[in-house]
């Protein structure tokens, strides 16, 4: 992982579903390393993941977890540059065009940088993502009240 001067609080990721992806490995590490490359970032450039699980105490036939995609690290709430979010938009777009290349869900979710806790906060299981809902689920817009 690159080093950065802050550390911010959370670290968004954006990772294929599965733990079969031996057959898709390569072509989707080298579409995720051409995304990050061709396009210009308001924050810290994302970084490819692919990091495989331990299969320490896995049962037979169980396949180790399998991180396969890209983190993003988070501004701090309050300190946000003005159009920040939209490379979380660009990235949750990227992962409804590989859904549609792949035929696989993308989980973006945060991870706290001081407790380790992650949480997936949104399934991109189509190629059109509502990035509305991806707004409200990260925290930056209020959820709209019916």
């Amino acid at each position: 992982h690159p080093t950065f001067s802050c550390m911010s609080k959370h670290t968004l990721f954006a990772y294929i579903e599965g733990a079969d992806l031996e057959e898709i490995e390569e072509e989707l590490e080298a579409k995720l390393v051409d995304f990050v490359k061709k396009r210009a970032w308001k924050l810290h450039i994302p970084w490819v993941v692919n990091q495989r699980g331990s299969t320490e105490g896995l049962r037979d036939g169980d396949l180790p977890t399998w991180d396969l995609g890209l983190n993003l690290i988070l501004p701090d709430t309050g300190r946000e540059p003005e159009g920040w979010f939209s490379d979380v938009e660009q990235i949750a777009q990227f992962a409804g065009g590989l859904h549609s290349y792949f035929g696989r869900v993308f989980i973006i979710g945060l991870a706290d940088a001081k407790t380790g806790i992650t949480e997936d906060l949104f399934d991109v299981d189509s190629d059109a993502p509502d990035l509305v809902l991806l707004r409200q689920v990260i925290g930056v817009d209020p959820p709209k009240i019916a």
